[in-house]
């Protein structure tokens, strides 16, 4: 578990995910619940830094997802060894399909963050994210903006 800053906590029964902003990306820093225990060494854990070029589409899908507006899924795929690994990682912020009348949303939709960092089951988590989760993660990537700014890290670059 990171400490001595700003962060916020996504906690389940199966794991807990922390979202540590920093100046170059979001941290997310999932570890699993094992016999109601953390267990970094567990299958599942993980720990990832998104890198500041997401950050935008992440907090944008978010407040559409929170405010209950249309938006489509968020997906980001990190490919073999900029991951770290073998196989590839993907992270997705998706909702449920519409389930108002003439495919509109009814507000009733369950928000989704997936975690997909290998082939076994432990290493696919999916979190069902409520209102409070949706407003973790949107203030989380509005930090990371706020402290690439501060930092200077935020260094755009056109074509």
């Amino acid at each position: 578990m990171y400490s001595g800053g700003l962060s916020f906590s996504i906690n389940k029964s199966f794991g807990s995910l922390q979202l540590v902003p920093q100046s170059d990306g979001l941290r997310l820093y999932y570890v699993p619940v094992v016999n109601g225990q953390e267990d970094p060494n567990a299958a599942g854990f993980l720990n990832l830094i998104l890198p500041l070029e997401v950050i935008g589409g992440l907090w944008a899908t978010t407040r559409a997802f929170l405010y209950n507006v249309e938006s489509l899924d968020e997906n980001i795929v990190f490919k073999g060894d900029e991951a770290g690994g073998e196989s590839d990682i993907l992270i997705k912020l998706y909702r449920d399909k519409p389930r108002g009348q003439h495919g509109r949303l009814s507000g009733e939709e369950t928000c989704w963050l997936r975690l997909v960092t290998g082939r076994s089951e432990e290493e696919r988590r999916r979190i069902k994210l409520g209102s409070r989760d949706l407003l973790c993660l949107e203030l989380a990537c509005s930090t990371v903006m706020s402290l690439a700014t501060q930092a200077g890290t935020h260094q755009p670059k056109l074509g």
